[in-house]
């Protein structure tokens, strides 16, 4: 059985060292593959609201894009 990890939670806004994966990808980076999330994010707006896993920028890797053209 696994432990449960105490995690920050940012609303609305977060701090500059920590990304998103969809704004790691933007900057043609990933999450390493044992790197945990560091905080998650909550961004709330009218109707929605959506969870996301922040991750630090420091530990994170180089995306390798692997579309090959056929």
């Amino acid at each position: 059985m696994s432990k449960k990890r105490d995690i920050p939670k940012y609303e609305q806004t977060h701090p500059p060292d920590l990304a998103t994966a969809a704004a790691l990808e933007a900057e043609g980076l990933k999450p390493a593959p044992d790197q945990l999330p560091a905080a998650l994010f909550l961004h709330k707006t009218p109707g929605r609201e959506s969870l996301s896993a922040l991750y630090e920028r420091t530990l994170c890797i180089l995306r390798n894009d692997e579309k090959k053209a056929d």
